[in-house]
């Protein structure tokens, strides 16, 4: 008889390098998760969710986000807030390259 072998339901994923850096910028507002390969989709970003404050969506995680605005921009990270105000993400990197540049307008 062969030996059955459990997998998680889902893989570990590291965390980006860019998530780290983002990470360590001083925010001052507590970061509920960070975004990476994000795109804007109107006044929403599809992204890959990171370090979920609340530990409820794993690391890698493709999410859309609630309605946002941009806020701020450090280091080349982006700071969004929910519209409701209660959330905070920081858009570690875009999937397309020029996206940023109309972040914060």
């Amino acid at each position: 008889m062969s030996k059955v072998e459990r997998c998680p339901a889902f893989e570990t994923v590291g965390i980006p390098l860019e998530v780290l850096e983002a990470q360590q910028v001083q925010w001052d507002v507590l970061i509920d998760a960070y975004l990476t390969q994000a795109a804007r989709v109107g006044t929403r970003y599809a992204a890959s969710v990171f370090l979920d404050r609340a530990g409820l969506i794993a690391d890698g995680t493709t999410v859309a986000t609630p309605e946002v605005k941009a806020v701020e921009e450090r280091q080349g990270f982006v700071l969004l807030q929910s519209v409701c105000g209660n959330d905070y993400y920081v858009i570690a990197n875009w999937l397309a390259s020029s996206e940023h540049l109309h972040a914060c307008s």
